[in-house]
């Protein structure tokens, strides 16, 4: 009977521990996928593509105003002027500019712009090739980030009787990104952008219409994730973002987005 009651007690102790474990188990928190949401995909690529953070309308607007001073144009005459910044053709320059914010997003880039100015056989600029690189940070109040930026534009439609450049090329970001909402995950990521026809008034150097075909990559420790779209600038310092069949508003100025 003592060895009954001795192996009964054993099963039930047994059982209790199974139990405990079980639960134990089950109460523990599920680590949760940080992999960046489709949305969350949306702000990155409207962060880099903002004015407001000195993102890519910033060096689109950047190249219209150099653009300017390498062949001379004055709206107000709508012919070439001579000034000690006016290139020559074939003859290159070089600028190195430190751009910052201090108002609700702050950032901080020192940009270094390299271009040459090309001219057709009988001596009319056709082309302003520029390339550029710079690192640098914003923080804005749904997302911050530390990155290094290179891109190459083609600057056309030089000629002194249009209102407008056409600039198609490339534009990179990569680097930390840090969510300030959901989950609040840090990510590493490269946005690519490919600009095609992006049409920028010669005065005020704003972005009026054009293209843009993104993709994304990045990892987040926990997961990896890519996504790709495109962008479409309306004018009104706006433009839609397109992704997977859904399309977000987003300003600018501010790069926030808002799903349509």
């Amino acid at each position: 009977m003592k060895t009954r009651n001795l192996l009964l007690t054993g099963i039930i102790i047994l059982s209790g521990m199974l139990i405990f474990t079980s639960c134990s188990k089950d109460d523990e928190p599920v680590a949760e996928d940080l992999s960046a949401t489709e949305t969350e995909a949306a702000e990155m690529v409207a962060s880099s593509l903002a004015d407001g953070t000195s993102g890519t309308a910033s060096d689109i607007e950047t190249a219209a105003a150099l653009t300017n001073e390498a062949v001379g144009y004055e709206s107000n005459l709508k012919s070439a002027t001579t000034n000690d910044k006016s290139l020559s053709c074939g003859e290159s320059a070089d600028t190195t500019m430190v751009t910052a914010g201090t108002g609700v997003i702050t950032y901080n880039n020192t940009k270094t712009y390299n271009y040459m100015l090309d001219c057709d056989t009988l001596g009319n600029p056709v082309m302003l090739d520029m390339s550029f690189t710079y690192d640098g940070e914003f923080d804005a109040p749904r997302l911050a980030s530390t990155h290094s930026v290179s891109g190459n534009f083609e600057i056309t439609q030089i000629e002194y009787t249009s209102d407008m450049y056409l600039i198609n090329g490339t534009w990179q970001r990569s680097g930390g990104f840090e969510s300030k909402i959901g989950n609040q995950a840090n990510r590493q990521a490269t946005i690519q952008f490919e600009l095609v026809d992006v049409a920028v008034e010669k005065e005020p150097k704003e972005i009026d219409n054009g293209t843009i075909h993104f993709s994304m990559s990045g990892s987040s420790g926990r997961g990896s994730f890519s996504y790709d779209g495109t962008i479409t600038f309306t004018g009104n310092r706006e433009a839609i973002i397109e992704i997977s069949g859904t399309r977000y508003v987003t300003n600018l100025e501010t790069g926030e987005v808002e799903e349509q």
